[in-house]
């Protein structure tokens, strides 16, 4: 089943490419000491496969921070 073209892809669906929980998705891209190094490519493969790209301003609203400076 193809994407929509406006739709991003996210980390349920590298989820769901590598056969992985997301929350090891997570661990790939943040911890990944935490991951076996097989698992690690899998998750990685598939993150380059669906041309996977963080949202930085889900990141940001997530972590309650924001890189600006008010005045």
């Amino acid at each position: 089943m193809a994407k929509p073209a406006s739709q991003a892809t996210s980390m349920t669906d590298v989820a769901r490419r590598a056969d992985v929980s997301l929350q090891t998705v997570s661990n790939v891209l943040n911890r990944p000491e935490r991951v076996r190094p097989a698992t690690r490519k899998r998750v990685l493969d598939a993150i380059r496969a669906l041309d996977y790209t963080p949202n930085v301003a889900a990141r940001r609203l997530r972590s309650a921070r924001a890189s600006t400076i008010a005045v």
